[in-house]
């Protein structure tokens, strides 16, 4: 549409002019001011005259104007059509030039491609004489191979032939070492244990002796608490007593000898022991004695 409207502005202008100055006399034709009777003809021929007269001079105007513009359109029309022809010129040379550019690529690709082809082809020939020599170095070498794992194989039988002997001879000696050393290690292991027992049973004997003597001077305690003090004593007196119990601790008989301070004092002694009926039990039942004997002294 607007295609179109370009292409015929000029008489669409002439047509909207020609169309407005026609309606603008109409117009002043009715608004005029009224004047005295005239003739009706010669009136209306003069008005015709003068609205004709002033619309031509406008129309001429008009029509210059229009084409001015037509003429500046059309230029402008004619130089854009010049430059699109040269724009499509050189875009045309631009194509041939691409197309000799790509031809000429073709060609220099093509030559490439039969360069590499003919490289290809002789790589491939020399990886083929090559893979030949190489086939033939490997049997060469498996032939060696073959004979030096022949001999290897020889070698290492008298190797461990050889060794055999060797560990035979040395086992042999081992095994007596061994013995010897046994023998060496059981008879100081055997010294050890001696020892050991020995010590371990002077260290049960010292710790018993001490229980024993803790468990007698328990045992003297409670005779002491029995005993009553004579009004004369001498305060280093002592007696030795010996006591037979049973196992609960009871006295089944006693006997107070070796006594030092004088008969009222062994007297008190053996009336002390004879109102113990039982013992204190052993710390230890590795203590308890049958017989007991110990020495009765003033705290």
């Amino acid at each position: 549409m607007w295609t179109f409207i370009s292409r015929y502005s000029f008489f669409l202008a002439l047509s909207v002019v020609l169309h407005v100055m026609v309606l603008g006399g109409l117009l002043l034709g009715f608004s005029s001011t009224p004047e005295r009777p005239k003739p009706l003809g010669a009136s209306k021929k003069k008005n015709v005259i003068q609205a004709v007269s002033v619309d031509a001079s406008k129309v001429q105007a008009e029509l210059q104007k229009l084409q001015s513009a037509e003429m500046s359109r059309k230029q402008r029309e004619s130089k854009r059509q010049k430059r699109l022809q040269d724009q499509a010129k050189k875009a045309e040379q631009q194509r041939i030039k691409e197309q000799e550019k790509l031809a000429a690529l073709k060609i220099q690709q093509k030559k490439q491609q039969d360069r590499l082809q003919k490289q290809k082809q002789e790589q491939e020939k020399k990886i083929s004489e090559l893979k030949k020599k190489q086939a033939q170095e490997q049997q060469r070498i498996k032939k060696l191979k073959t004979a030096a794992a022949e001999l290897e194989k020889k070698k290492v039988a008298e190797k461990k032939r050889l060794q055999k002997l060797k560990d035979d001879k040395a086992a042999a000696e081992k095994k007596r070492q061994q013995q010897k050393l046994r023998a060496a290690q059981a008879k100081r292991e055997k010294a050890l244990k001696e020892q050991m027992a020995a010590e371990e049973q002077a260290e049960q004997e010292q710790e018993l002796e001490g229980v024993r003597s803790s468990y007698i001077d328990s045992i003297a305690a409670v005779i002491n608490r029995n005993w009553r003090r004579p009004s004369r004593v001498d305060k280093d007196a002592s007696c030795l007593i010996e006591v037979t119990q049973i196992p609960g601790g009871e006295i089944i008989s006693y006997r107070v000898s070796s006594c030092d301070g004088g008969v009222v004092f062994q007297d008190s002694v053996e009336r002390a022991v004879g109102k113990t009926s039982h013992l204190p039990a052993p710390p230890d039942p590795r203590v308890f004695d049958r017989v007991i004997r110990f020495k009765f002294t003033i705290k």
